[in-house]
């Protein structure tokens, strides 16, 4: 029921899709070991994607690949995440605008707009303060809009 939440996030903060199902298959094995240490406090899905998170930002560290990664999807264009014959242009140009986004903010983007998470159930998922939590969704916002507009202002 939650997968492919998961798996959209994950895949959006990794930029490779291998390494973001790997993930998410650690996230369901950690899920399923520490489902007795869910109290129901919050929704499933958002202690779910908190363990995304928490998995996601593990590989970065132990790997410090996240520089690299990051480099690697802005630097090339035709990478398996643009190369779907089904997306429109401006699908893949958001998706390129989300890529040059810090990862916090983009992951706070994708929790709220893409996965409909309030911005309370953002700032649990990612272990932030509220306050904090808005500003990286307003502030990846404000850098989404001036990327849209460049690429926009490029074109014509």
């Amino acid at each position: 029921m939650h997968q492919s939440h998961v798996r959209g996030f994950l895949r959006r903060l990794c930029k490779n899709n291998a390494n973001a199902d790997d993930l998410a298959q650690d996230t369901f094995v950690i899920a399923f070991r520490q489902l007795a240490q869910f109290n129901g406090s919050g929704s499933f899905g958002g202690w779910l994607m908190s363990i995304a998170y928490r998995c996601f930002l593990q590989d970065c560290r132990q790997h410090s690949r996240l520089k690299q990664v990051y480099d690697r999807f802005s630097s090339d264009p035709d990478s398996e995440s643009y190369s779907h014959p089904d997306r429109p242009a401006d699908n893949l140009d958001m998706e390129r605008a989300m890529a040059k986004l810090d990862p916090i903010q983009a992951a706070a983007i994708t929790l709220n707009l893409s996965l409909g998470y309030s911005h309370t159930e953002v700032s649990k998922i990612l272990g932030l303060p509220l306050g904090t939590a808005k500003s990286h969704i307003n502030r990846g916002l404000d850098r989404l809009r001036a990327h849209m507009n460049d690429s926009y202002s490029e074109i014509n």
